[in-house]
This record gives C-alpha cells, structure tokens and sequence, in this order.
C-alpha cells in the first residue's frame, strides 16, 4: 500500500500527553476484518476489536508499512501508533506506571540507553519465541529488550551545491573538517547536524564518535566555526540540504536519509568511510501493557523474516536477522563495510550513556567545543 493510501486510513489525532506538555501523534489503523455476529439484534453486545496500542519514535510514512503488514496477517486487531520523542515516551512509562494505569503494549524506542533502563530497572516484561532466538546474541538481552532495526549515521549534502562550486563532498570526518577549514566563508551557516542536549540519538552518535574519532573535538570546534544549525529531529535537516538552505550534514539518521533520497535526487548520501556508526531500535514489552500478548504478537511479526523485510524494502530500517535477504543499501553496509561498523550491543553497556555526570561533563565539552572555549 502506497503512503497516499496509507494516510487515508489513517486517523491523526493530536493529543496531549499526561508526562509532557508536548503533542505527540496518534494514528489509528483500523482493523481490516470485523467478527461477524450471527444475531444482528446481538450485534450490540459484540465486544470491540482487540486494540494494540504502541509507542514508537519512528516516523508513521517509515513505520506504518510494518503495521499494514501486520494486519493483513491479523486482520482483526486495531492499531494505535502513538509517535513520541524518546524522552517524551520513557517519561511517559514511568509516569503511568507510577499511577498505576496501564502502559502501551509495546514501546519501540530509538534511544537505546533510554529502553535498556527501563528494562534494567524492571519495566519489562520476558518474551521467548522462535522470532526472538532468531536474533543474533547482540540483539537481545534477558528475553526482554531486542534489537529491531540497524540504521548507520551518515554524511548527507545538497548535490546541486557541491556541483556548482566544483568540490568533492566528504567521505571522511577528516574530509569533512579539512573541507570546512579550507573553504570556511563558503559554509559558513550551511552545515547541520543533532543538538546532543535535545537528541539521545544524536547524543549517541557523538559519544560513539569520540571513542573511535581522536579528533572529535577538534572537528566539534569546526563546526562551531561554521555556526552549524543544530536540530532534534533527522526530517528537517532533510528538507533545508535539499533545498539549499544547508547544504552539508554531519551523524544524520541513515534510514531516512536514504528514503528521503529517493524521493528527491538532489539529497547526496555517504556512508564515511574511515568507519559507520550503527545503532538499533529497541522494543520492549512493558510489565503493565494492558494487553502484553498483542505486543508479543506484533514484536514476532517485526522479527520474523516478512517482518524484517518489510521494515527494509518499505522503510529502509536494515534488517537485525542474517537470514533476511538484504536490500543493496543493507548490503553496502555490512557487506562492503563490515570491519568498519561500530555497533551498539543491546545490553547494560548501553546504562553508562546515562551516568548524569559523565552526560554533564560531555555536553559541556560539546558547548565549550562549539563555543572554541579552550
């Protein structure tokens, strides 16, 4: 089903969550199939279609393919997708918990440090499949938080630009900083990449970087020089490359940028090649879903290989199962680049992003550093 198709069906409503003053969207897939009732006068008395509910950070044109999926299989069950930020999502959990209602039956979140705690501290439930044993050991921890997707940062850059002036765009990070040093006034206010402060994926990409990058903070200097524009989310810094208004993007969120690409050619994508950070979405079930055997059922489907498939061919979320045929984009990473992936395992490891005092001390490097306070 195309995206146009899609958002018909989709109900969008803007609600206002209990943990924040932020909206955030729901989006309602109705079931496909209704149980007939033999008795039309008893038709009233049928009990309502079971309703899944979910949290994701993923956007719904990314996400909801798998959600379709889903249903031709189940075509009885209702979906509410609730599109969070992390934050918003793990703050959420928390608070219904605490007041004691129930969570969503499934939370499928793009900050890993973020879900690892609330399965370390208890919030989830164990799940134990043939779809979960199918996942590589890295990918799931205790049988209750499970790697869903792979998705690399990458460099993206306005083509009409860098044709225009007649430069080659980065390949490297030492590319990228000698190409910022060398023609400052022409990128002065062109480049973008995450505000780590507002951002856990950002903040991860960049505390990914400084253990494999000597020069990260040198590089952070530059692009303070450049006055880079800082932003939350992938999908802005998408649309300003590839009109123009920036024309340079540094640690932007490989899955979309590539699907952004195909719709629009003048949105460039590198895979840098001194080497790939790949991080994964991770889902789990709570222990308070109100009905956990609905998100058991859609986190199989997603883990499954029509599942995974689905999630690469529709969403260019690349696969965590080695069995699951891949897509070129899937294959260049970890085909072409393999030795020079650097992953994120799904475990406690994932806790020491969250240490406050380690956070603090690596965000006030990062301001001094955007600063060029020495």
């Amino acid at each position: 089903m195309t995206l146009g198709r899609t958002l018909i069906r989709l109900c969008a409503i803007l609600i206002t969550m209990q943990a924040s003053s932020a909206l955030a969207e729901m989006f309602t897939f109705e079931p496909l199939r209704t149980a007939q009732i033999p008795d039309p006068e008893q038709s009233i008395l049928a009990p309502e279609a079971p309703t899944a509910v979910i949290y994701g950070s993923a956007d719904i044109g990314a996400f909801s393919p798998v959600i379709e999926a889903f249903q031709q299989e189940n075509p009885f069950i209702q979906i509410e997708y609730h599109q969070l930020q992390t934050l918003e999502m793990y703050d959420l959990t928390l608070t219904q918990r605490a007041n004691g209602e129930a969570n969503a039956d499934l939370i499928i979140s793009s900050s890993m440090d973020l879900q690892m705690k609330l399965a370390n501290d208890g919030y989830a439930t164990s799940h134990q499949s043939t779809q979960t044993q199918a996942l590589p050991q890295w990918a799931r921890w205790r049988n209750e938080a499970f790697a869903v997707t792979q998705e690399p940062a990458v460099i993206a850059y306005n083509r009409a630009f860098f044709r225009e002036h007649g430069i080659e765009p980065p390949r490297t990070r030492n590319d990228f900083f000698e190409l910022l040093t060398k023609h400052d006034d022409l990128f002065n206010e062109k480049v973008t990449t995450y505000d780590i402060e507002r951002s856990g994926v950002g903040f991860l990409f960049l505390a990914r970087d400084e253990r494999f990058f000597p020069g990260i903070w040198d590089f952070v200097r530059i692009l303070g020089q450049s006055k880079v524009k800082l932003y939350s989310n992938t999908s802005p810094m998408l649309e300003k490359i590839a009109d123009g208004q920036v024309v340079l993007g540094y640690n932007l969120l490989g899955s979309y940028a590539e699907t952004f690409s195909h719709r629009n050619p003048n949105l460039g994508v590198i895979l840098p090649d001194d080497f790939i950070v790949v991080y994964s979405r991770i889902a789990i079930i709570p222990r308070a879903a109100r009905h956990p055997e609905l998100g058991a059922r859609f986190l199989d489907f997603m883990l499954s290989i029509k599942g995974q498939s689905v999630l690469q061919n529709d969403g260019n979320f690349n696969p965590v199962r080695s069995d699951v045929p891949q897509s070129p984009f899937s294959s260049l990473i970890f085909d072409r680049y393999g030795e020079r992936v650097r992953s994120f395992p799904v475990g406690p490891g994932l806790l020491v992003y969250l240490d406050q005092s380690k956070r603090e001390r690596f965000i006030r490097r990062w301001q001094d550093a955007l600063l060029n306070r020495r």
